[in-house]
């Protein structure tokens, strides 16, 4: 999902940056967020979770085994 881009025919919402928050998808959520973020006015709420999960992937990917 990095390579979509908020000019591609894709619904980008806080809804499904949610869902895939819920699914465990955090950097696709965070790349939904960053999009959301860059095209909205300030929203601290946006904001807030970008933080959250830009904790969350970077500690996912330093914890995951290297195969």
């Amino acid at each position: 999902m990095a390579n979509i881009k908020a000019g591609d025919d894709i619904f980008f919402t806080k809804t499904m940056a949610e869902v895939l928050e819920k699914q465990g998808y955090y950097d696709d959520a965070l790349t939904i967020y960053k999009i959301l973020a860059d095209s909205a006015q300030a929203d601290a709420a946006i904001a807030e979770k970008i933080e959250r999960l830009k904790g969350i992937a970077e500690k996912r990917r330093r914890t995951k085994p290297v195969s």
